[in-house]
């Protein structure tokens, strides 16, 4: 798709799952299969494949998390997972109205603020039902990842992606 972070220079394409959206969000545990298949898959060539293994798990998790309880009702979600060097692009591409795209909006304007450590805080011990957007927050802030939101708003579609570094040397 058009709008979603095409391939840059020595970006290599590594997995890509597609995902009825129905079948997807039918089970809050398909978050981590997803993430524990995706993980085992991608890691085996890190200098510490275990380490890795576990946080992109965790940290695609938060990922998964998220779009399972924010996405549109028709269409495919379409995960694909890249690397250039060391540094790993998951890309969440998923049904999405303006009432979606625009908390992804908003939660991924909160990974960019320079107070985004304390609102996560405050957010993860608040005592009011879990928000949303505290996944990326985490991502942000736990991972270092950096988030993104491309919207196709003629296709009703939002292309969430995240960009993590686990380890200063590729293998």
């Amino acid at each position: 798709m058009s709008y979603s972070n095409a391939s840059g220079a020595g970006e290599t394409p590594m997995i890509e799952i597609d995902l009825d959206v129905r079948d997807f969000s039918s089970n809050w545990a398909n978050c981590d299969l997803v993430s524990s298949y995706v993980s085992r898959m991608v890691c085996h060539n890190r200098l510490d494949s275990m380490l890795f293994a576990n946080l992109y798990s965790s940290a695609l998790n938060e990922l998964m998390e998220t779009a399972f309880h924010r996405h549109g009702n028709d269409g495919k979600v379409v995960c694909r997972f890249k690397r250039r060097e060391n540094s790993d692009r998951i890309e969440i591409d998923m049904p999405g109205s303006e009432d979606i795209a625009r908390f992804y909006d908003d939660a991924v304007a909160l990974t960019k603020r320079p107070d985004k450590d304390a609102i996560y805080l405050d957010r993860l011990f608040s005592a009011e039902n879990p928000d949303r957007s505290l996944g990326l927050l985490e991502l942000s802030v736990d991972y270092g990842a950096e988030c993104n939101l491309t919207r196709d708003q003629s296709n009703n579609r939002i292309c969430l992606t995240a960009d993590l570094v686990f380890e200063d040397n590729a293998s």
